[in-house]
Parts: C-alpha cells; structure tokens; sequence
C-alpha cells in the first residue's frame, strides 16, 4: 500500500507597499524559495498592507518632484535608482523609475488587494500592480487605470470603483497597519512565518530556504485539514 505523505504547511504573511520596490523585490526572492521547496511544503501566501507614504494626497504628486525631495538630490537619486535596478536584473525584474508618472497614495491599491484576497487572485493582483507602478509605469491615482488593469481578473468597472471608494474597507485597513506598527514593523518588505518568526527586508532565496528548514515540528500548525474528514470534503 502506497504511504501518502502530507506535507507540512507554512503561512507567510507579506506585510508590503505596492510602491515599494524592494517589496517587489522581496515577493520575487520568496517565489524562487517556494519553487524550490514546493515539493516539501505547502505554502499558503498573502499581502497585507503597508504605507510607505499614507500622507500622498488621492490624485498623487509628480514622481520626480517627490524623489527630489525624499532623497535629496539628482546624484542621490540615480545612485538609489541604479543599485535596485541591477537587483531587479538579475530577478528578471526591469524597473523603469525614470518614467514612474506619479508618487501616489497606495490606499486604494490595498482595498483591491484586501479583496483579491478572498478571490483566491491576490498574488496574480499584486504582481500586476507592481509591474503597473514601477515597471511599465501608468498612473495608478487614476480610476480609469485601475478599471482597466481589474479587467484583466474579471472585475466590471462598478466593482473596482466600489472597491477603491469603500470607506469602511480603507479604514480597515488603516487599523491593520497600525497593527503592524504596534508590532514594530517600520519597514516593508516584512515577512511573517507562521504567526511565529518574522524576516525583515528582500532577503535573497537562500535565506528564506534556511528559514523554513530550520522550522520544528512545533512551529507547524496542526490543523485537522491534514487528516482526511469523514464526509471526504478534505481528501
């Protein structure tokens, strides 16, 4: 008789901003992990929200105006810009910085994240938002924008406006990353493990394959969906 094996589960919760390249960075490095670990684990992945800049007016400011004046100068700019991009590079990632159309506030980006969530599509979302804003850059402050990248996951223009404009899901939100705060986290990308361990920046693959190495019997949950149920819903 054929042993089946059940394979241990690791959550990770990414606590990330969409205007956040090293949040894409870091999403890139833990998909390498996972492709080579997948055979050993089940992994169950979701984004959870961060604010780099909650400050950003709705309509979103001028990307070099903003930059200029978070960093300082041209020189310290294109040094910043020309260190991520080699990352980028070398992750099949191709940054365009120079033409990102606008600084924006990522509050509705969220919402539509917080929501593809519990469509099953959010990893799908969020690679399309990141490659919206950093790497073939449209201006994501625009709704229109959103209603035609949504299209692309099957929400009519009514969904995403409803999404993006729903005040009670933006405060939700907002009380989630105060949450985070309160944790500590200042910095995204930020990685929870299985409610337990945290790994804080866009640590490169290996690390995240130590990390889930290391984990003990005790740091996976015992959940009664690694058993077969009587009804066979979970077989």
């Amino acid at each position: 008789m054929e042993t089946i094996k059940f394979k241990p589960k690791i959550s990770v919760d990414v606590v990330s901003d969409v205007a956040c390249p090293w949040c894409y960075i870091g999403k890139k490095h833990l998909e390498n992990a996972i492709g080579q670990l997948q055979n050993e684990f089940d992994f169950k992945i979701e984004f959870h929200p961060f604010q780099l800049d909650p400050t950003l007016p709705k309509e979103g400011i001028d990307s070099k105006t903003y930059f200029l004046n978070k960093f300082g100068s041209e020189e310290r700019l294109e040094q910043i810009f020309q260190r991520v991009e080699s990352i980028g590079n070398s992750l099949g990632i191709e940054f365009d910085f120079k033409n990102i159309v606008k600084a924006i506030n990522t509050l509705p980006l969220h919402a539509i994240l917080k929501t593809a969530a519990v469509e099953n599509i959010q990893l799908k979302v969020a690679a399309e938002l990141f490659e919206s804003y950093m790497v073939k850059p449209k201006d994501l402050s625009d709704e229109k924008v959103l209603i035609i990248i949504m299209e692309k996951f099957g929400w009519g223009a009514e969904k995403t406006l409803s999404v993006i404009n729903d005040p009670a899901l933006k405060e939700s939100i907002k009380k989630e990353i105060q949450g985070y705060q309160q944790m500590q986290i200042s910095g995204v990308p930020f990685f929870i493990v299985n409610n337990k361990y945290g790994i804080s920046g866009a640590q490169p693959a290996e690390t995240f394959i130590q990390a889930f190495n290391s984990l003990k019997p005790e740091d996976f949950p015992h959940n009664e969906d690694l058993a077969c149920s009587i009804d066979g819903s979970n077989c």
